[in-house]
């Protein structure tokens, strides 16, 4: 969710492999610990953040942090609960944790200063690119130093994609793309359950969360890619989530020999998505795709056809293409459904919740299994619910490079150290979430009625930091491609949208907090058709399907809380054994 479509926000987690190195470096550096943890508040410069003490010279923190971003970032700030930011040393280099809200819509704002696409070109090495394919990566990005021999032709390959999203992932290519979903969702509940089946309207135990799981990815795979997909590479769904396990470990950049699942998983999809791209060229050439189609079996969504012959046209090569095309899948799903699984989940754990969603759906009713998707997203509790599960379960850390020394509100951030807002440390916060006197209000707790008095505010925040960050990054892509000739690339991305009046003081405070969806040029352009997916897959399951807890297996279990285990949005922790059958409409 934090990301821009296909260019998901890194997460540096070391993998279990590397504790054996680690143990070395931990037994060799022994020796100097005490002096480093004294002299620890002494190497900063004059206005950084205040630094938090470490024993290990040169790593630091750098184990800790990467072996649990959310649990370290957490304890940072709980050491000093009112500093706005604090200094970490990794690996030898400084790493800024910003708490504060208006210090992180500074950071999304200021896009010359604070900068991604570094992890963008790290994410394109990782997946495939050559030397070839960075070096027109390169052409147009920001970053803080040039590559040796850099040159510039003017290509704006990470521009342009960037450029694309915003469009294709709202108004009517939205519109279809939702359509789509919606109807794949319809289609696997249709056969799970067949209406002319008697054995449908049967109690069936499930577990809810699988159940939410498999069928959103199918949908959503046949939605952006196409069904001819499943045919080329069966087990596309279990490669996913297997994926989604190990992707954080390629980021350290380990050998095969210490992470083979994690290259393996790529290469798989090297294999697979490479044959997905040939057989889709082929299928054009013999005429069984029409340019005027929106969707066809083999691209799928049009969308994704242009990007990748936009990427074919730029010079990247095939491999390049589908490393690209492979995150592009992950990063549209990994967020979204675990998500949606939470949404599910809460729905059903509360039978007066589940009572109350399905008021509000069958009044957006337009037949008896239609319904009408504004109505749906713009429901007051359904999108209370929504809200909740961003902020309950997703931690989002959105990095940044400082490209050149500057001044960040009363603090002075050092060239080449990376700035990160993670987003769960201000989604948690008691100050800000707790409410004096109201019982379930607590951060910790899911309170379905949290964001009853709306979120109009906090979309027109994200929108006016989106407007100014992209306004800076396409007049910086400008000036650089004006020589080249390419001006017309370098126009600034306008997102559009329906903005409201403000609500109440309080819920404006309190959703500049809410960091789910990233900010500035990584606001994700994603955001509306996840929005879409969630709450227009509930609204199709509940008009379809009776649903109740199985209460012995609750009783037994408990009720599932986030499994913080991971960046992005947070799977729940455990199943949720319910009962199931067709409903009789």
């Amino acid at each position: 969710m934090n990301s821009t479509v296909g260019q998901p926000v890194p997460s540096l987690s070391l993998p279990l492999a590397q504790h054996t190195v680690l143990f070395w470096i931990l037994s060799l550096t022994l020796p100097l610990a005490v002096i480093s943890y004294w002299s620890g508040y002494r190497r900063i410069a004059a206005g950084e953040p205040p630094l938090v003490p470490y024993l290990l010279p040169w790593l630091g923190h750098g184990m800790a942090f990467m072996n649990d971003i959310n649990g370290f970032t957490e304890w940072v700030r709980s050491l000093n609960p009112d500093s706005p930011a604090a200094t970490v040393q990794v690996a030898g280099q400084h790493l800024y944790l910003v708490f504060d809200t208006k210090l992180a819509s500074q950071i999304y704002r200021r896009s010359k200063n604070f900068i991604f696409d570094p992890f963008n070109l790290m994410t394109w090495g990782i997946m495939g690119a050559n030397r070839s394919d960075l070096e027109i990566l390169e052409m147009g990005a920001q970053v803080e130093k040039r590559t040796p021999g850099f040159k510039d032709d003017g290509r704006r390959v990470l521009y342009d994609l960037h450029r694309m999203s915003g469009p294709a992932l709202t108004g009517e290519s939205l519109d279809r793309l939702t359509s789509l979903f919606i109807d794949t969702i319809c289609r696997e509940i249709d056969t799970t359950f067949p209406e002319n089946d008697a054995a449908s309207y049967e109690w069936v135990r499930m577990d809810l969360g699988e159940f939410v799981k498999k069928t959103w990815t199918r949908a959503s795979i046949v939605a952006l890619f196409g069904s001819h997909i499943f045919t080329i590479w069966p087990r596309i769904e279990d490669w996913l989530w297997e994926f989604d396990e190990h992707f954080q470990s390629l980021l350290t950049k380990m050998p095969r020999f210490m992470l083979p699942k994690a290259w393996a998983l790529r290469d798989e999809a090297w294999e697979f998505l490479e044959k997905w791209e040939d057989e889709a060229l082929a299928a054009e050439k013999r005429g069984e795709i029409k340019e005027t189609d929106d969707w066809d079996p083999y691209w799928g969504l049009q969308w994704v056809a242009v990007r990748a012959k936009y990427l074919i046209k730029q010079g990247i090569s095939a491999k390049a293409r589908a490393g690209n095309e492979s995150v592009f899948l992950w990063g549209l799903n990994a967020n979204t459904i675990p998500i949606a699984m939470q949404v599910m989940n809460q729905a059903v754990l509360s039978p007066t919740l589940l009572s109350t969603l399905q008021a509000e759906i069958s009044s957006a009713q337009t037949g008896p299994n239609t319904f009408n998707m504004a109505a749906v997203t713009t429901a007051p509790k359904l999108k209370s619910v929504l809200l909740e599960s961003l902020r309950w379960a997703t931690a989002s850390p959105s990095p940044r490079v400082v490209r050149e020394d500057c001044q960040l509100g009363e603090y002075k951030l050092l060239k080449g150290s990376m700035v990160i807002v993670h987003s769960r440390t201000l989604q948690m916060d008691a100050r800000t979430w707790a409410i004096d006197g109201v019982p379930g209000s607590a951060p910790e707790e899911f309170w379905a009625e949290r964001f009853l008095d709306g979120d109009e505010r906090e979309e027109e925040n994200r929108i006016e930091e989106n407007q100014e960050a992209e306004t800076a990054y396409a007049a910086e892509t400008f000036a650089q491609a004006q020589a080249q000739g390419r001006s017309e690339t370098a126009k600034p991305h306008k997102i559009v949208e329906p903005i409201s009046g403000p609500k109440s003081k309080e819920t404006q405070q309190r959703m500049l907090s809410m960091r789910p969806f990233g900010g500035g040029t990584t606001l994700c352009p994603g955001r509306h058709f996840a929005t879409n997916e969630i709450l227009g897959g509930l609204a199709a399951l509940l008009l379809r399907l009776d649903v109740k807890i199985d209460e012995e297996a609750l009783e037994k279990n408990g009720a599932p809380v986030p499994n913080l285990g991971k960046q992005g949005g947070l799977f729940p922790d455990r199943g949720l054994g319910v009962w199931i059958r067709r409903r009789r409409v």
